[in-house]
């Protein structure tokens, strides 16, 4: 049975990873982390945790020794202290996404990986999606030939959530980046797991709504951190990538969509609706511009947290994404960054 503890129990914690964990079957979670005693309390009550393994401090949490494994649910800043802490304990560690607010921060984490070479992961959440990872075979067996373009969009409304303050999310020495490193990084991630490395960005960014009411107070302070970027990715193939990320599409809670153009056919997802894939492939496809859905056939259904437990107890888990790609993924907002600073195409 593998002991997990969690380091900040927040939306991420309570919508993805402790739901996923209470339904594995070689996992439990045995300690928590928080500062906000609220949450903790809550978090632990809900869990039936011992208040002796409910801690305000996370490096009580990595030396508990009831603990094999640390999840790292924090804002972005604090991600690769916590990580590499937790892997020069010894610990196994799966860390949210993106994995810092720039590329130098990374290396004290890779630093220590390679000390002590402990099971690591990235949550790469949308990697784990079955339309995901059925267009990964249907690509890898070269059923749609050379890629020519893709076409990725990431919608959200939540600009506009009313009475949204300026969390740590809208602070750019906290989050780094706004919707592109929050949302724009799981588009990149699975444009490069689809179709290989991007090799240049040309990019813009821009924030909307330009400032919120502070978290303790009524008064008003800059928002830091992008509310939309869109920027155009050439890939290494040569394939074309147009991207799109805001959090201002009114009528959107969370829609990714997701074309890919090739010689041979089309890949079609939207992830609302992630256990159908949209093709056209074939002759007889291509001859009919039939383009239309098909099931997902169940061996392409995984869990991200099962993972994770599959990775520390030794069996072949086939595309989990890992601390290193994490690293290429910064590089990558980097460039977007620097490409939507400067106004020119930046070279990866």
């Amino acid at each position: 049975m593998v002991r997990v503890g969690i380091i900040g129990v927040g939306g991420i914690a309570q919508n993805v990873h402790i739901p996923q964990l209470k339904e594995c079957a070689d996992a439990e979670i045995t300690a928590i982390c928080d500062i906000d005693e609220n949450a903790l309390k809550k978090v632990g009550d809900d869990l039936g945790i011992d208040e002796k393994y409910r801690f305000k401090d996370y490096k009580d949490l990595i030396s508990c020794t009831e603990v094999d494994a640390v999840e790292v649910c924090t804002p972005n800043y604090l991600h690769v202290k916590m990580a590499a802490d937790a892997a020069r304990a010894g610990k196994s560690i799966n860390v949210e996404k993106p994995l810092s607010v720039s590329l130098a921060d990374t290396k004290e984490l890779t630093d220590a990986i390679k000390d002590t070479n402990v099971v690591n992961m990235m949550c790469m959440s949308y990697r784990f999606r079955p339309a995901v990872r059925f267009a990964k075979w249907i690509m890898e067996n070269n059923l749609i030939g050379d890629i020519i373009s893709i076409n990725v969009e990431y919608l959200k409304s939540s600009a506009f959530m009313e009475g949204r303050r300026l969390d740590w999310r809208f602070v750019k020495e906290y989050a780094g980046t706004g919707v592109l490193g929050d949302l724009g990084v799981h588009l990149i991630d699975l444009a490069t797991f689809l179709a290989g490395d991007l090799k240049k960005v040309s990019a813009q960014t821009k924030i909307v709504v330009k400032k919120r009411k502070k978290l303790d107070s009524e008064e008003y302070a800059p928002v830091e951190t992008d509310d939309y970027c869109s920027f155009i990715g050439e890939m290494k193939s040569g394939a074309v990538a147009n991207f799109m990320i805001t959090r201002c599409a009114i009528g959107n809670v969370n829609t990714i969509k997701f074309d890919v153009y090739a010689t041979k056919g089309v890949i079609s997802f939207n992830l609302n609706n992630p256990e159908v894939l949209g093709v056209c492939i074939g002759e007889v496809d291509v001859k009919a511009n039939g383009l239309h859905t098909v099931d997902v056939p169940k061996e392409f259904f995984v869990k991200q947290e099962q993972t994770f437990i599959d990775l520390i107890n030794g069996k072949e888990c086939k595309y989990a994404p890992h601390v290193e790609d994490g690293v290429k993924l910064q590089g990558v907002l980097d460039a977007i960054c620097k490409s939507a600073e400067e106004e020119k195409w930046v070279e990866l």
